[in-house]
C-alpha cells in the first residue's frame, strides 16, 4: 500500500498516507523497486517513475495528465459528447463572444484556486490566454467523487458564513466558498454528466466539479481533481474506498 504524490509536500497526500499506513514514494528514490504485486495511489502525478509503472497504479499518469491540462480536459470532454462551458482557443473569437457574456480567460491551463483567471466582461478585458470559456451562470455548484465507476461522496460549494465574496464568478476556497454535505439533494443530471465524464477519463478515482443551471436543468463539468483537498468526512470517506478496493 504505496502513495506517489504529484507533491512531496501534498498535505491531503501526507494525511492520507497516515490514515492508510501507506508510505509515501519520494520523487528522489534511488531505492524503490516496483512489483506487480505492489498497489500504488497515484495523488495527482502526471509524471510516475518507471519503477512506479511496475506497480498496480491507481489514476495512470496519462489521464491524470490529461484531466490536469484544461484544454486537453475540454477537448477530450468535447470528442465524447460531455457537456461542459462553451469555449475556443481563439482570441478574436472570445472578444467577439464578450459582446454578449462574460469570458473566463485562463491564462494558465494547468492551475487550481483560480490562478491564472481572468474575467472579462467586454471585449477590451480579454486577454492573450489559451484558452477561453463561457461563463455560466449558475445556480449551484457541486463536486462529485468517484471511486471505480461508483458515486461515494457528493458535496455542494456554498458561501461561507459571515463571509462576503470579492467575486461570485470565482468560487474557491480563498474567496469565500465551502464545501456543503449535509441537507442537500444533487439534481440527478449534476450526477450523470459527472459519471459521463469520469467513464471518459480513464481514471479510478477523482472529483468532478459542475455547475448546474436549474431553469434549464442542465449540468456542465468544469474539470475532474485527481489530488482533492482531504479532511473531515471527505477524507474519512476516501479511506473507506481505498481500504475496500485495496483488499480487493
Amino acid at each position: 500500500m504505496l502513495i506517489y504524490p504529484y507533491n512531496p509536500k501534498s498535505a491531503s497526500a501526507k494525511v492520507l498516507s497516515k490514515a492508510l499506513s501507506a508510505r509515501r514514494i519520494k520523487h528522489n528514490s534511488t531505492t524503490f523497486i516496483g512489483r506487480a504485486r505492489k498497489k500504488v495511489i497515484n495523488w495527482g502525478a502526471c509524471n510516475v517513475p518507471d519503477e512506479v509503472m511496475k506497480c498496480q497504479v491507481w489514476n495512470h499518469p496519462h489521464s491524470v495528465e490529461v484531466c490536469a491540462d484544461k484544454l486537453l480536459f475540454m477537448k477530450l470532454m468535447m470528442k465524447h459528447d460531455v457537456r461542459t462551458p462553451d469555449w475556443t482557443e481563439n482570441i478574436n473569437h472570445a472578444r467577439e463572444l464578450a459582446e454578449d457574456t462574460n469570458i473566463v480567460c485562463r491564462t494558465l491551463l494547468r492551475a487550481n484556486s483560480g490562478r491564472g483567471i481572468v474575467v472579462a466582461s467586454e471585449p477590451a478585458q480579454v486577454v492573450q490566454a489559451p484558452l477561453y470559456t463561457m461563463y455560466v451562470k449558475s445556480h449551484s455548484e457541486w463536486r462529485v467523487h468517484i471511486f471505480k465507476g461508483e458515486v461515494f461522496d457528493v458535496q455542494r460549494k456554498v458561501k461561507a458564513p459571515d463571509v462576503e465574496p470579492k467575486d461570485w464568478k470565482i468560487r474557491n476556497h480563498d474567496n469565500g466558498f465551502i464545501f456543503q454535505r449535509h441537507d442537500i439533494d444533487a439534481p440527478e443530471a449534476v450526477e450523470g454528466v459527472a459519471f459521463k465524464a469520469f467513464q471518459v477519463s480513464g481514471l479510478d478515482f477523482g472529483a468532478v466539479d459542475v455547475l448546474y443551471k436549474e431553469k434549464k436543468n442542465k449540468a456542465y463539468v468544469l474539470e475532474i481533481n485527481t489530488a482533492p483537498g482531504l479532511e473531515g468526512t471527505t477524507l474519512e470517506n476516501y479511506i473507506q474506498q481505498f481500504k475496500i478496493n485495496l483488499s480487493g
